[in-house]
This record gives structure tokens, C-alpha cells and sequence, in this order.
């Protein structure tokens, strides 16, 4: 069995000696005050402390092995209680690598397996160079495509044992057939992707898609990072002499301390008017300060972005101070999720997501599988094609009885803040602005409108597609083989309105999250028709994967077989209806 590197366990022992040193320290100096120790307590703590976790630390460096035999990952570890672990390489969805600062000087990475319906990264091996990183990625990469042509009954020659796991795919760039049109050229032949097994190193591909500084700063101005506005805070009071620097601005802007109109008309206007401005002017550079940190973590985490193709895989690579790279399976893709807020969609851009069943633990933003975080729309819906094959979408709304459900409820949420502010005005402030509160109504209507407007659904041959979403707009796009279970949910709210949300779960680690695909708000009868469709085609397309005939004439005559008189599962206005609804569970009565 193989060891991690050297390197690694130098750089764990010193860290562990580095903490026990920090923890004795505390300890002998708390000591020294409350029992009044000697001296030479306090160095000898830290020194102890250092010894004693540097030891373990190269304890567990020692008892951790691994090992890859046959179709198996084998990894033990522990030091006072022995753990073995036997990973099978088919339930490997995805191997993800990371290199911090400290691990690229010294030319090591973290390596992680991800598996299906884990809670948790399977295995983490911390750290390896980089040539065991290929050798690991190039064993996994070989064995899923071993384990395809096995099950491929019309592929048995050798040239099929190279191309069986990117059959599917077989119109992307860098695989053999046609291009479709993406940047990069199609170089990636049949004979390189099959002598790259005993070359041991696999090939670079063709590129898809790639970052330049234009389009980096363009992503970083029209995404928004949550966390941003966070760490904005949470850096407050580290840097309260800005804070304070600016607030004596505005306090001098509003004091009246400089000449002109704006100046003269704050001074005649009362002391609410005054702190009115001064609150606005604090709130406008506090969101103007959020946005640059959110830009900072946008350019930090998605620099050098490269998205390549080779031999069936998706492979990225991204980050500035911590690299990422790691490969998504295109025969493992559970669905495919296009997402566009609202700055993207007014300068015509688009985010490309690509969910597999694997768990991401150690990297969160990898859980969301974004293949290509920014590109004109175009380019990303063609993309999105190429990975999994799907027509023109025409997307059908729900009925008109739930955008007025929506209004109904943004109403109710409009008067409960109101009567929360007339409610805190007479009993705390006194000021006689409670009003203001009522202003909520205004966005009443046309976000119940929005909120409508951007719900649909679209049941295609092969395809199920639904979108949702005003402020962040998502279409996912989930093939019939993918579905797990199909479910129909009526809440006490749409009973009234006889509406129902049908779910179409997948093994995606959205799913996994609490992300399941949903048909918001449809008719009862609709949603009932929609679940029964959906499962006759996971069965249909099912018996078709496996029986090796899954070609454009079967498509066509399971299309016949729905759409036969009498017997339409599509009835025209609402049975197309699908579902997708990503992120949407909050806000559903």
C-alpha cells in the first residue's frame, strides 16, 4: 500500500508542533497566574505541547495508507482505532483537487473521491505530487471507461473500448465526430484517448471555454456573492477607525459643514430629515463596500478559469490563491441548470451548471458543478446541448388562479410588516413614520406578476425542462433516465385554488441538499397526468438504455405511443407542463 508524501507529513508536523507549542504556552502561562508555577514552567508546556502533537501527527501520517486494486479504493487509517475503507471505483462521480497556497510551492495537492449519496467527501488524501495526482486521475478515468464498454453490446473492438464512454457525447469538442462550435478545436482522436492509458499521463483535450480578464471582471461585476456582505460586517471591527472616518464624513456632509443648496436645505430641515440622509449616505457606501468585496471573492475564486474536454470528462480548473481543478463525468451528469440573474439577463449572459450525484464536501462551491460560470447566453444553451441533447424549449405558465395566490400571499406578508411597524412606532420610536411601512404595497402586484411570468415547464421527447425565478432565473434540464422518484404535493393554500407542485427528484447533489426539481402551482388533474407521463418515460427510456436501442427511431415511436388518439399524455394547454424549480422551496406556502 502507498503512503501520502513525504512533504505532507513535514508540513503536518510542523503545524501540529506549532499548535501544541500555542496550547502548552496558554496553558503554563494561565498556570503561572492562578497556581503560580515557576518559570520554566511556560517553555516547557510549549515544548511539551509541541512534542506531543508533532508525535501524533507523524503517528497518523504513518498509519495512513491507500491503495488502488482492481475496480477498489482501500484506504486505512487511525491511530488508537484502525479504520479500512473499501471504496468501489463505480460509485466514484467525481475527483476533485485542490492546492493551497503552501501545497503549490511544494508541488503537492489535496485529492478527494466523491461518491454518490455520501453526506461527506469519501476519501481525502492529503497531500500527493502531482504525478500521483495523474496517475490516480487516469486510473479512475480508465476503469469508468472500462466498465461502459463492458456494458456496451454494440461497441466490442478496441476502438470502442476508448470511445464507449463518450458515446453520448460524441458531438463535443475534442471528441471524435462533429464539432459543435465551441471554442477550441475537435484534436482530441480516437488514438489519443486510447494510448493515453500506457502513456500514464492523460491528455490535455480541447479547450471549451476559458477566462480572460475582460470577462473575469464582467463576472465579478454581475454576480453577487452572499457572503460578501458578511465579511463586510464581520470586518467592522477591525477597521473602525475607516468606519468612523467615514461616518464623520457624512456626518460633515449632513452637519452643514460645507456650501451650496443641498447644504442650505439640510439645515432648515428638522432632525429626522438630517439622519434620514445620514443613514442613506452610511447604507450607500456600506453596499458600495460589499460589492468590492464581493468582486475581491469573485476574481480570487474563479481566476485562470479553463474549462477542457477529454475522453467523456469535463475537466476545470480555477482559483487564485487556492487552485482548484477536477473532472465531471459526462455519463454521470444528473441535469443539466442554466442560471441567469437579473444583470445577466439584461446584458444577455448566463452561468452554466453541470450536477452530478457526487457529494462535494470539501469544496462548496463545486457542490453547485459549475462548468462555466459566465458566457453569452447563446453559447452556454449550446453547451448545455452538446452534454445533454435537447431541442427548442417553450415553456408553459401555470394558470392565472396562481399569480393571483401569489398576490394573495405577498399582500398578507405587506400587511403583517406594516402592522409590525405601526406596533413598534407607538410603543418604542413615537415618530409618527409607521406609515411608510405601507409603501410594501406597491411591489404587491407586480412581483405576484414576476413571480408568474418566470414559473414554467416544458415536456419534451427526451427532456424534462422547468424554470423559475425573477431575481435568479433557473432552467434545469433533467433527462427521463435521470428521475429517481416523481411526487405530487398539494399544500392547504392550493387545495383552495385546486393547484399542486409535482417533484421530479434526481441523484444530483442538489437533490442531496434539498434542491429537488418541482412544477410550481398546475392544476390537480395536470399534476396527476405530468407524474403519471413522467415515470412511463423513465420506464420507457429505462428498457430502451438497456436493451441497446436507444436510437432516433425509438424516440419516434415511444413519441407515437404517447400521442396516439384518445390517449394524449400531452393535452394542449398544460399537459407539456415539467418540472424544474431549483432553489425555489423558499417562499411555497
Amino acid at each position: 500500500m502507498s503512503r501520502l508524501h513525504p512533504r505532507s507529513a513535514v508540513v503536518r508536523i510542523a503545524r501540529a508542533a506549532l499548535q501544541g507549542g500555542f496550547f502548552g504556552f496558554f496553558g503554563g502561562s494561565l498556570g503561572s497566574g492562578m497556581f503560580d508555577f515557576p518559570w520554566f514552567a511556560v517553555p516547557g508546556l510549549a515544548a511539551l505541547g509541541a512534542v506531543v502533537f508533532s508525535g501524533y501527527a507523524l503517528a497518523r501520517y504513518l498509519r495512513f495508507q491507500y491503495e488502488l486494486d482492481g475496480d477498489t479504493l482501500t484506504v486505512e487509517s487511525g491511530v488508537f482505532a484502525r479504520q479500512s475503507r473499501q471504496i468501489p471505483l463505480g460509485r466514484v462521480q467525481n475527483l476533485d483537487v485542490e492546492q493551497n497556497i503552501l501545497n503549490r510551492l511544494l508541488g503537492l495537492a489535496i485529492v478527494r473521491f466523491e461518491t454518490a449519496g455520501g453526506s461527506a467527501t469519501e476519501a481525502t488524501l492529503d497531500a500527493v505530487d502531482e504525478a500521483e495526482v495523474e496517475r490516480l486521475r487516469n486510473y479512475v478515468r480508465t476503469h469508468d471507461r472500462d466498465e461502459a464498454a463492458g456494458t456496451a453490446a454494440a461497441t466490442s473492438d478496441a476502438v470502442a473500448g476508448t470511445e464507449s464512454g463518450r458515446s453520448a457525447h460524441a458531438d463535443l469538442p475534442g471528441a471524435t465526430g462533429p464539432s459543435s462550435g465551441h471554442a477550441g478545436d475537435a484534436q482530441a482522436d480516437t488514438d489519443q484517448g486510447a494510448s493515453h492509458t500506457d502513456s500514464g499521463r492523460e491528455p490535455d483535450g480541447s479547450l471549451l471555454f476559458a477566462f480572460d480578464q475582460r470577462e473575469l471582471l464582467t463576472y465579478a461585476l454581475v454576480s453577487v456573492r452572499p457572503a460578501a456582505p458578511v465579511l463586510t460586517l464581520a470586518s467592522l471591527p477591525l477597521g473602525m477607525d475607516v468606519v468612523w472616518a467615514v461616518l464623520r464624513f457624512n456626518a460633515g456632509l449632513v452637519g452643514a459643514s460645507l456650501n451650496g443648496p443641498v447644504v442650505r436645505w439640510l439645515l432648515g430641515s428638522p432632525e429626522t430629515s438630517r439622519l434620514a440622509v445620514f443613514a442613506a449616505l452610511s447604507i450607500a457606501q456600506f453596499l458600495l463596500l460589499a460589492l468590492v468585496v464581493s468582486m475581491a471573492l469573485t476574481v480570487i475564486e474563479y481566476h485562470g478559469f479553463r474549462l477542457t474536454q477529454a475522453d467523456g470528462d469535463l475537466r476545470y480548473e480555477r482559483g487564485l490563491l487556492r487552485r482548484y481543478s477536477g473532472n465531471i463525468p459526462l455519463e454521470k451528469v444528473q441535469s443539466v441548470t442554466i442560471r441567469e440573474n437579473v444583470l445577466m439577463r439584461r446584458f444577455g449572459y448566463a452561468t452554466l451548471a453541470v450536477e452530478t450525484a457526487g457529494y462535494s464536501g470539501g469544496n462548496q462551491q463545486s457542490t453547485q458543478g459549475v462548468a462555466v460560470p459566465l458566457a453569452p447566453r447563446e453559447e452556454v444553451y449550446e453547451l448545455a446541448r452538446d452534454i445533454e441533447p435537447f431541442g427548442d424549449l417553450d415553456f408553459d405558465r401555470s394558470p392565472k388562479r396562481a399569480r393571483r395566490r401569489y398576490l394573495a400571499r405577498f399582500s398578507l406578508a405587506a400587511a403583517g410588516l406594516t402592522g409590525v411597524a405601526y406596533a413598534v412606532d407607538s410603543l418604542v420610536l413615537e415618530t409618527g413614520y409607521w406609515w411608510l411601512a405601507a409603501l410594501l404595497f406597491l411591489p404587491v402586484a407586480p412581483a405576484a406578476h414576476l413571480r408568474w411570468r418566470h414559473r414554467g415547464y416544458d415536456l419534451s421527447e427526451s427532456v424534462l425542462a422547468t424554470r423559475s425565478g425573477f431575481w435568479r432565473r433557473t432552467t434545469r434540464i433533467v433527462p427521463y433516465y435521470r428521475l429517481q422518484t416523481v411526487f405530487v404535493t398539494r399544500s392547504l393554500f392550493q387545495r383552495r385554488r385546486d393547484l399542486a407542485t409535482v417533484g421530479a427528484d434526481t441523484a444530483s447533489s442538489t437533490s442531496l441538499l434539498g434542491g429537488v426539481a418541482r412544477v410550481f402551482d398546475i392544476d390537480e388533474d395536470t399534476a396527476t397526468e405530468l407524474r403519471n407521463t413522467l415515470r412511463e418515460r423513465l420506464r420507457v427510456d429505462i428498457v430502451a438504455r438497456r436493451s441497446g436501442e436507444r436510437s432516433v427511431e425509438t424516440v419516434e415511436r415511444v413519441g407515437e405511443t404517447d400521442e396516439r388518439p384518445g390517449e394524449t399524455d400531452e393535452p394542449a394547454g398544460g399537459a407539456n407542463e415539467r418540472t424544474d424549480g431549483p432553489n425555489e422551496w423558499s417562499g411555497e406556502a
